[in-house]
């Protein structure tokens, strides 16, 4: 079984945070937060043994994001959108599932 390694971009990176602070600082459940984003991490992490069999999507703002070959796996009401190259896992972006239609 292939493995991959997961790399997230700095857009990724912000996507996480930015959730992490609405969680904490804006809805005022820090406890779900910290849940939350553990969560999210560990479903990137477990990218590294299946994304390969996610088909690439067609949706065309997914493509505009990530660019050509971008795929998306969600984790509760988060898209976790990404790019293969060769043996690794790039993540694009970590954006709300409804924003894409």
């Amino acid at each position: 079984m292939k493995t991959y390694t997961v790399t997230l971009s700095i857009e990724a990176e912000l996507d996480i945070e930015k959730l992490d602070h609405y969680i904490s600082h804006v809805l005022h459940v820090p406890e779900t937060s910290v849940t939350y984003v553990d969560g999210l991490r560990n479903a990137i992490q477990r990218l590294a043994f299946y994304a390969g069999s996610i088909a690439i999507s067609q949706n065309a703002y997914i493509q505009y994001l990530c660019g050509q070959g971008a795929r998306r796996v969600n984790y509760k009401k988060m898209a976790i959108l990404y790019v293969i190259y060769e043996d690794s896992v790039y993540i694009k972006r970590v954006i709300p599932g409804g924003l894409i239609r």
